[in-house]
């Protein structure tokens, strides 16, 4: 568990792994309401270079932001009774030409993915938790930096 204190802590995290996410590779954001998972985004969005807003595409289901190094294609399925009905919508062409896709609320059994990163609420305000869950062999590698440059959370009280 990577323990995010604050919300400079999350844009630490989003920058740590902009550059180590492959090409079109696509990430799960997994968390309940207000873990943080479009503040993710967002600081992921700027680390990628994007400057502009970024916002939860909760109602629109696709937001694309273009960086320097390609699209990012930030995507909310909650509202979705079958995620499935997103490639109708053209989903699949969207992250086929994107260099990053994150799912908020996304399954592996929906989307084939690199990785899930799991958040949830600390008890502070800004506090989170993280955890990286490897979906695909290359995802072991960007864990295994992850635990060597982010302490583990403090235990529950």
């Amino acid at each position: 568990m990577i323990h995010l204190p604050d919300e400079d802590a999350t844009a630490r995290l989003a920058a740590f792994l902009a550059p180590r996410l492959p090409e079109g590779s696509v990430l799960l954001l997994q968390g309940p309401m207000g873990a943080g998972k479009t503040t993710f985004v967002r600081h992921l969005a700027r680390a990628l270079g994007f400057s502009g807003r970024v916002t939860s595409p909760t109602y629109t289901l696709m937001h694309a932001y273009p960086t320097p190094g390609g699209t990012l294609l930030h995507v909310d399925v909650h509202r979705l009774p079958d995620p499935e009905a997103l490639y109708d919508l053209g989903y699949e062409d969207a992250a086929a030409a994107a260099r990053l896709t994150v799912i908020e609320w996304g399954r592996s059994e929906n989307f084939p993915a690199l990785a899930a990163l799991a958040l949830e609420p600390g008890a502070a305000p800004d506090e989170r938790r993280a955890r990286w869950l490897p979906l695909a062999a290359e995802a072991r590698s960007i864990g295994a930096a992850l635990a060597a440059a982010f302490p583990s959370a403090p235990a529950a009280r």
